[in-house]
């Protein structure tokens, strides 16, 4: 089973979001760390792309060794390994990514409306905002959380059952399990609008583990590339009714 050739395309692709997600950092946020207050720009936004590059490539790994064995088909690395398999059809990952974005934005209306009787938070992004969305969070997030870290809480169970396929039952705990902590993972940056009140809080969770549980599906039933296009389409989903709505 060829490695090296999958891993470095993924690889590639996870880092391009990286990037963007440290060109899109505050810089303020890390030169107020003590010993950091003197140094340039560039060396803060290296800084920055440490964390998140270790985790892609660490999860980059483990998706393309654990992957097929747990029944997760990516087009990409089954071609890279000479076995192609038909590319998924993007209408439904498409339609559904924009339909939950714009279903988010609507629940945040409502949300916001009726805890502070205000719109919701609605920053318009800039272009490179909007690039780490499209790239960060299409991209690199589901080489993060769907193809390594649920590849591999997928495997774990199996592997101790003796299995050579993951049960539904066992996907689908491992699918809500992710969806929460993707969730959970959205909370340092909501912190940085806003108080992180109990309300806050759930809505911050559910919010993104509904995405999340759907994304996890796709993976399942329809390859990594399929809840690639999802989580793409999601932003401009949530951008387009958030416009609409505020």
């Amino acid at each position: 089973m060829k490695f090296w050739q999958p891993y470095l395309a993924w690889s590639a692709f996870g880092l391009i979001g990286v990037v963007f997600a440290a060109f899109s950092v505050e810089l303020e946020l890390i030169s107020s760390t003590p010993g950091m207050e003197n140094l340039s720009p560039v060396v803060l936004r290296f800084i920055a792309g440490i964390q998140p590059a270790i985790l892609v490539l660490i999860a980059t790994a483990l998706g393309v060794h654990l992957a097929d064995e747990v029944g997760f088909r990516s087009w990409l690395t089954s071609r890279s390994r000479g076995a192609p398999i038909a590319f998924p059809k993007p209408l439904l990952p498409l339609a559904g990514g924009l339909v939950l974005g714009v279903t988010a934005a609507m629940a945040d209306t409502v949300f916001f409306r009726i805890i502070d009787g205000v719109g919701p938070i609605a920053i318009q992004p800039g272009l490179v905002e909007r690039l780490t969305a499209l790239t960060y969070g299409g991209i690199s997030e589901e080489l993060i959380m769907r193809y390594g870290l649920l590849s591999l809480l997928v495997w774990m169970p199996m592997k101790l059952m003796g299995r050579t396929r993951p049960g539904a039952i066992t996907v689908w705990t491992m699918i809500v399990l992710v969806a929460l902590l993707f969730g959970a993972a959205h909370l340092p940056a909501m912190a940085q609008l806003t108080t992180l009140t109990v309300p806050i809080v759930i809505r911050t969770i559910a919010l993104n583990a509904v995405l999340a549980m759907f994304l996890g599906w796709l993976l399942w039933r329809r390859g990594l590339e399929a809840s690639i296009m999802a989580h793409v389409a999601f932003h401009p989903g949530l951008w387009l009714g958030l416009l609409l709505l505020t």
